[in-house]
């Protein structure tokens, strides 16, 4: 029955997948493809690969990094043509979703991945031209967002050979050379970039009968064009749509910033005019100025400040809209190196804020029209300096935090002090919070850090109560060679907890003295064993298990020493304990750790090698495969006494789960073996069947 409704799963898997390549033109079986997998193993493979593609996109890119470039060396060792474009196909876009969230040190690792992807993708035959394309494109795309241009453009060269072979899906071909476009703009060469548009214009104007396509084409080609400074193209194109179909104050706008770039003003004014007309003959104010806003902000990046300027002094009252105008003029101030008109905007907007009363609430729960327009256009154009130049002047304690943070990490400790608010009440979702004394601490320990003790000497010194804020000190002064320092404030912080009388804050507390000892590498044995002493007024084992369990936290960095504790408290095979921690384990992704209570979580056999084969298969996911295979319990269920099995039936689904597992580590042999062992007979079958399509 569970085999059943696995296969059921599968087929859906797959149909959505062929769904997909439907979608895309791309053909599940072209004249030209190699097929080497054969029909009735296709469903299996191909569910299979989506199930772990689906562990994959559940999971940060840094992480899954190795598993693509696993991924990836499967589909070229089967070699079936199908199969290879379903990979790409998912490897692609868990790359280009995620892209953003890689680190530096990530990039070489990626360029690999897509090094083996062009590899891939250049074997296609000619019927997978659609796929291919795309493939390529995005590599390309990928490739120049780490920094490897040269090896966009050699890629985009190669998705230009690949385009040629779309037919008879204008669509998708149209598609494709806008794509293309956006790859060359990327790798900065706007002259390629002109000859994809080009030619994906000529396409749309002939071939393209969607209404809706047609549309959201030709805007993409204004946007494009204007990209690559070419207005006179874009005006050509935003003639073949409808006024309803765009709106002027952003498009035209727009078209008419890249005329003054490009050195004539006389058109961008003759685009700008007729706009700024319309705006000023609008009743409703706020309807106004919210079109004269729209004016500023798509214009103003052309570096014409000063007609810039003209328009905002249309708009009449010290609101969001004006706001935003003049955010938007200092930074292009101070892009175009115009940095006159910056400060003026910059005092334009701040006296724009203190006159709106915004200032207590910028930022906060109940601002609903500011701060978050702001905060949009700093980190779409780069505007952050201006706005949290405002940030400052106003104080706004909701935000102030942003600049006292730099203020810190330049070490300008003074101005720091100077301008935080005494007290800094700030909006949290519970309420509000003073965050006085928690900067005021950041910037001391900062100053300590720079070697400037006295200010953090004195926040520290009439401490009484507060263990994690004297432990956050003594580390720091640690940190600096302050030993003395660092002692005295350690031995004050063990005081005040062997003074807790409430057993599960004492507990937490001496956890949290213990993880900062250790790590300052200093001994903890007193701690770890005055925690060992408070556990242990618990006589009752699952009432120790949940009270270890609650300092877990604290020994995240130093689980061994964790273990340790267990292990004085003889926790680590009591089921309560191993059972909650084991599963936590697994919760947190940490393999190593839960392998400790193999054989001790769970409370009967079968949920005892269920927990096993959990673990089994984290370390699979992981890539853990010789791990893996050492732990599948194959000798635990064979040879274990009968009354410590689970019943014969649930003996069956165990094997199946293993036989599985093996396979996933690569071991086909053993797993043929192993499935013997399923019954009734027909689920075995299907079973064997399933795994003899892992034999090479």
């Amino acid at each position: 029955m569970m085999l059943t409704q696995y296969l059921r799963r599968v087929k859906l898997s797959l149909a959505l997948i062929i769904a997909s390549q439907l979608i895309y033109s791309v053909p599940i079986y072209a004249a030209d493809a190699r097929i080497t997998i054969s029909k009735a193993c296709r469903v299996e493979l191909t569910g299979e690969s989506t199930r772990r593609w689906n562990e994959i996109s559940g999971m940060s890119l840094t992480n899954t990094l190795p598993s693509i470039t696993r991924e990836l060396e499967n589909a070229q060792r089967r070699g079936d043509t199908s199969f290879t474009t379903q990979t790409l196909d998912f490897a692609i876009k868990t790359i280009t979703t995620q892209i953003q969230s890689l680190t530096q040190k990530d990039n070489p690792k990626l360029a690999t991945i897509l090094d083996q992807i062009v590899v891939l993708a250049k074997l296609l035959p000619s019927g997978y031209s659609l796929g291919k394309t795309y493939v390529l494109t995005e590599s390309a795309i990928a490739y120049a967002q780490i920094g490897q241009s040269t090896k966009g453009k050699q890629t985009l060269q190669l998705a230009a050979e690949s385009v040629s072979g779309i037919r008879n899906t204008p669509k998708d071909l149209v598609a494709a050379h806008i794509r293309s476009a956006q790859g060359w703009i990327a790798v900065n060469e706007p002259a390629e970039a002109a000859s994809s548009l080009n030619y994906g214009f000529e396409q749309t104007i002939k071939n393209l009968k969607d209404t809706y396509a047609k549309r959201e084409s030709l805007l993409k080609l204004v946007n494009l064009y204007a990209q690559i400074n070419q207005p006179t193209k874009a005006l050509e194109v935003l003639k073949q749509l409808s006024p309803q179909d765009y709106d002027p104050d952003i498009t035209v706008t727009q078209v008419a910033a890249t005329y003054f770039k490009a050195k004539n003003p006389v058109k961008a004014k003759q685009l700008l005019d007729p706009l700024l007309k319309a705006a000023l003959a609008i009743k409703d104010v706020e309807q106004r100025e919210i079109k004269l806003m729209n004016l500023v902000l798509h214009y103003a990046p052309s570096g014409d400040l000063g007609r810039s300027l003209q328009i905002v002094s249309l708009m009449k009252r010290p609101n969001s809209f004006r706001a935003r105008s003049w955010l938007t003029i200092a930074a292009e101030g101070r892009k175009f190196n115009q940095p006159e008109i910056r400060e003026s905007a910059l005092a334009r907007l701040v006296a724009d804020a203190k006159a709106s009363k915004i200032a207590d609430q910028f930022g906060g729960r109940f601002d609903n029209e500011w701060y978050g327009e702001m905060s949009n256009l700093s980190q779409t154009r780069g505007y952050h300096p201006e706005l949290k130049a405002l940030i400052a002047e106003l104080r706004a304690v909701n935000l102030l935090g942003i600049v006292l943070k730099d203020l810190i990490a330049n070490k300008q400790f003074a101005t720091a002090r100077q301008i935080l608010p005494r007290p800094m009440i700030v909006q949290m979702d519970a309420g509000y919070v003073d965050e006085t004394d928690r900067w005021l601490d950041n910037i001391a320990i900062a100053a300590l850090e720079a070697g400037q003790t006295q200010d953090a000497e004195a926040r520290i010194a009439g401490e009484k109560t507060d263990v994690r804020r004297l432990l956050r000190f003594a580390q720091a002064f640690h940190r600096r060679g302050n030993v003395a320092v660092a002692d005295q404030l350690f031995t004050r912080s063990q005081v005040i907890a062997n003074s807790i009388s409430a057993l599960p804050t004492a507990i937490t507390t001496h956890g949290a003295i213990a993880n900062a000892l250790i790590s300052s590498n200093r001994p903890a044995d007193q701690v770890l064993n005055r925690i060992v002493t408070l556990i242990q007024t618990e006589k009752a084992l699952p009432q120790q298990a949940q009270l270890l369990l609650s300092i877990s936290s604290e020994f995240a960095a130093t689980p061994s020493t964790y273990f340790t504790l267990a292990e004085k408290l003889k926790l680590l095979q009591q089921v309560d304990f191993a059972t909650l921690a084991g599963n936590q384990a697994i919760a947190n992704r940490q393999p190593e750790e839960a392998s400790r209570f193999i054989g001790y979580a769970g409370r009967n056999p079968r949920e005892k090698l269920d927990f096993a084969l959990r673990v089994v298969e984290l370390n699979l996911t992981q890539g853990n495969f010789t791990k893996a295979r050492s732990l599948i319990p194959i000798q635990t269920l064979r040879n274990a006494p009968e009354s410590s099995l689970p019943p014969i039936a649930e003996r069956s689904r165990l094997w199946g789960k293993i036989a599985l597992n093996l396979v996933r580590t690569g071991d086909t042999k053993t797993a043929i073996a192993i499935a013997q062992n399923v019954t009734p007979s027909p689920e075995r079958e299907q079973l064997l069947q399933r795994l003899r399509c892992y034999q090479d």
